[in-house]
C-alpha cells in the first residue's frame, strides 16, 4: 500500500474539516425552513438545481445514434422531479404559482423520450438487397 506524503496527508484533513463544519455547522438557509409550506419549497428548488443540470447533461447522449435509447432510461429523472416539486412545492408548500417548475421538469422529461426515439437518419434511406 502507498503512504501519504505529508503534505497530501495535510489536504486530506483540511478538506474533511471543511466539508465536517460546512455539513454540522447550521448555514442560514435551515433559517428559511419554518414550516412543512417552507421546507418544501426550499427542498423542491434544491432538487431543481441538482437534477436539471444532471438531465442536460444527459442530453449528450443525443449526439450518438447507439446512446440515443439511453435517454429514454435517463427520462426517469426528470419524470421523478416533476413529482417530487409537483408535491413539494405546489402541494406542499401549497403555491399554484410555481406550477412552472414541475412543468419544466415534464417538458425535459417529454424532450428527453422524444428524442431517444428518433432514428439514424442515414439507416432509414439505406435499401436492403
Amino acid at each position: 500500500m502507498s503512504q501519504l506524503k505529508p503534505m497530501e496527508q495535510n489536504s486530506v484533513v483540511f478538506l474533511s474539516s471543511i466539508l465536517l463544519i460546512t455539513i454540522f455547522i447550521p448555514t442560514p438557509a435551515q433559517g428559511l425552513c419554518l414550516g412543512p409550506e417552507a421546507c418544501g419549497i426550499i427542498v423542491g428548488t434544491w432538487l431543481s438545481m441538482l437534477t436539471v443540470p444532471l438531465c442536460i447533461v444527459a442530453f449528450l447522449f443525443t449526439i450518438w445514434p447507439k446512446t440515443r435509447t439511453w435517454l429514454q432510461v435517463f427520462a426517469f429523472l426528470p419524470g421523478l422531479m416533476a413529482i417530487l416539486t409537483g408535491y413539494l412545492m405546489v402541494i406542499q408548500g401549497q403555491r399554484f404559482d410555481l406550477i412552472f417548475i414541475p412543468l419544466i421538469h415534464m417538458a425535459i422529461m417529454v424532450l428527453m423520450i422524444w428524442l431517444g426515439r428518433l432514428e439514424n437518419p442515414w439507416e432509414s434511406n439505406k435499401v436492403e438487397s
